[in-house]
């Protein structure tokens, strides 16, 4: 504590940093069905990471250490803003991008039978002071996409702040 804040009673403030969402998902994660569809996406050409919580990290280029290289792409996209951008997949499963090599797959038929829990909770999908600004320039308003995108990336805010590679992938072995 500074002089003039024993003086005036201050209290620092505590920056909760990274900030994350409140919302930890809570439904069962299939990681051996998330591992396939991920070496379905990627061709099965590229070295695979996942996470417990169902982030998977990929690699362009070969690494020698998967479970490594993966801590530090999964702790660049937490420690950064963790912007992400959504596709829908030719299954009809959706793809949450972020800014690193790394995604998340949210499932047709999850959202189809889970779509009431998600649509209660995606609200506290949204960051600790943050605010999204959609396609129509409207601040944290969410159309059935934008839901789905805040779902699976709190379940990447929940591997990044216990991370765990759980299963792995590796087409590029010399």
């Amino acid at each position: 504590m500074g002089i003039f804040d024993k003086l005036f009673n201050k209290k620092k403030e505590v920056i909760d940093f990274p900030p994350k969402p409140k919302w930890k998902p809570n439904l069962p994660n299939d990681l051996n069905l998330i591992l396939e569809k991920a070496k379905y996406y990627t061709g099965e050409k590229l070295q695979i990471a996942l996470f417990e919580f169902g982030t998977i990290v990929i690699f362009p280029e070969r690494v020698s250490d998967i479970n490594s290289s993966a801590l530090q792409t999964l702790d660049m996209i937490y420690n950064a803003h963790p912007d992400f951008n959504p596709k829908e997949m030719d299954d009809g499963n959706y793809l949450i991008e972020y800014s690193q090599p790394a995604f998340t797959i949210v499932f047709k038929d999850e959202i189809e039978n889970h779509w009431n829990y998600i649509d209660e909770n995606y609200i506290d999908g949204i960051c600790t002071d943050e605010v999204l600004i959609n396609g129509n320039g409207e601040h944290n308003v969410f159309n059935e996409i934008g839901k789905i995108c805040l779902f699976g990336r709190s379940k990447m805010f929940m591997d990044a702040q216990n991370p765990k590679v759980v299963l792995t992938f590796d087409n590029m072995k010399k």
